[in-house]
């Protein structure tokens, strides 16, 4: 991250204070090539939640901020699918049918929060042979 701090830096220096939409040029120029898109596809692709190991709230926008940059002109409807398919099988189903397409993120965060909390769907699995094995 320096080095897009110091990227930064060097061309306020040059061109002074600047509107975001004249930022959003240099920007996609400089970082927006094949090689961060395949490496933002790929933490997007690899990222399933698994309710023992991550909150909601960050996995659910981390997600949706990776497909925004991949796919700016994708619907929130869209979106929001893609990133459930990430949640995978039972967790999945027990979040999409309690949603509707209009949907907010915020709702969907809340009934993936309530559903993981409530029912332990998306748990890492216990292995029973082992929990309850006996000597």
């Amino acid at each position: 991250m320096r080095s897009a701090h110091r990227w930064y830096i060097k061309l306020r220096q040059a061109h002074g204070h600047q509107s975001w939409t004249w930022w959003k040029t240099p920007i996609i120029n400089k970082w927006a090539n094949d090689d961060w898109r395949f490496r933002v596809k790929t933490a997007f692709e690899s990222a399933k939640f698994n309710a023992d190991k991550e909150k909601a709230l960050p996995w659910f926008c981390q997600q949706k901020d990776r497909l925004t940059a991949l796919y700016p002109d994708m619907s929130e409807f869209m979106i929001h699918r893609k990133i459930l398919r990430q949640c995978g099988g039972a967790l999945e189903h027990a979040v999409k049918s309690r949603t509707t397409e209009q949907s907010s993120a915020e709702g969907i965060i809340n009934i993936l929060e309530e559903v993981t909390t409530r029912t332990k769907i998306g748990s890492s699995r216990v292995n029973l042979k082992t929990r309850f094995n006996t000597p």
